[in-house]
């Protein structure tokens, strides 16, 4: 019996590593950074400048845009299971877009590349979402930087 308590602890340790948020960085660029995912991906992102909310605990949040092959895409952590019965508003410097949540992660209803742009011109970068439980939250980054790390990105990988 210890013997397969041991094999499945191992086991769920190796895996969780796999999947751990890895915040190690390559390269900096203001408040982005750059990662090296594997061979073939990588990805910008940011921790938030500014976090609000009325919430007693909460996960790693993040914002990404990830790399892989010829794809783009844009990537929200939010630290917290989104309702999945609103969406989540990105506003970069007053434009307006929405992502849909699902699990602690949102995700672009529109081209990604519509918004890789606005963040490449823009200054501010805000998330508006809401919680499982109904809470909102408001989580503000800064762009400047982005764009030499979205660049760094397209270089390196």
């Amino acid at each position: 019996m210890n013997k397969v308590l041991y094999i499945i602890s191992a086991t769920f340790l190796m895996i969780s590593s796999v999947f751990a948020h890895d915040l190690s960085f390559k390269h900096d660029h203001g408040k982005w950074s750059f990662k090296k995912v594997n061979g073939t991906a990588c990805s910008i992102f940011q921790i938030p400048v500014s976090e609000k909310g009325d919430y007693t605990k909460r996960g790693t949040v993040l914002f990404y845009v990830f790399k892989e092959d010829s794809a783009e895409y844009v990537r929200i952590d939010a630290g917290y299971p989104y309702d999945p019965n609103k969406y989540v508003k990105v506003s970069i410097d007053g434009n307006n877009y929405q992502f849909f949540g699902e699990n602690d992660s949102a995700w672009s209803m529109k081209d990604d590349r519509l918004i890789i742009d606005a963040m490449k011109a823009g200054k501010e970068l805000t998330v508006v979402g809401y919680s499982q439980r109904g809470t909102e939250t408001k989580d503000t980054y800064t762009l400047i930087g982005f764009t030499n790390a979205y660049n760094s990105m397209q270089k390196d990988c």
